[in-house]
């Protein structure tokens, strides 16, 4: 199986839980960014559903981002159906999610 480079985006619209990708074979996020597109500060909180466990772990949890500040993502493997997910505290989302990804790891 050869490795392959992919990238997601999305823009939250809201404040519920959003899955931001989801794996459909093994794969890495290699880099990822999430920034705060709006006025004012939010928390934003992210985390890996697990699919073999059917349990989301938290990789960063209400980390305060300030208006036009950014929060990089670590590097994670995902298994197949494992998920990024996000969520902010603003009622309008007000996030740019950006996720560099090497997916079909073997």
């Amino acid at each position: 199986m050869a490795n392959n480079f992919n990238d997601a985006q999305i823009s939250l619209t809201d404040a519920t839980l959003t899955d931001v990708y989801t794996a459909t074979n093994k794969s890495l996020v290699i880099a990822g960014t999430f920034a705060n597109t709006g006025t004012t500060a939010m928390n934003i909180s992210i985390q890996k559903y697990d699919s073999s466990a059917t349990a989301s772990k938290y990789i960063f949890k209400d980390v305060s981002l300030p208006s036009g500040s950014s929060l990089t993502l670590p590097k994670i493997v995902l298994q197949t159906s494992d998920k990024i997910q996000a969520q902010t505290d603003d009622a309008s989302g007000n996030c740019d999610i950006h996720l560099q990804l090497l997916t079909d790891v073997s």
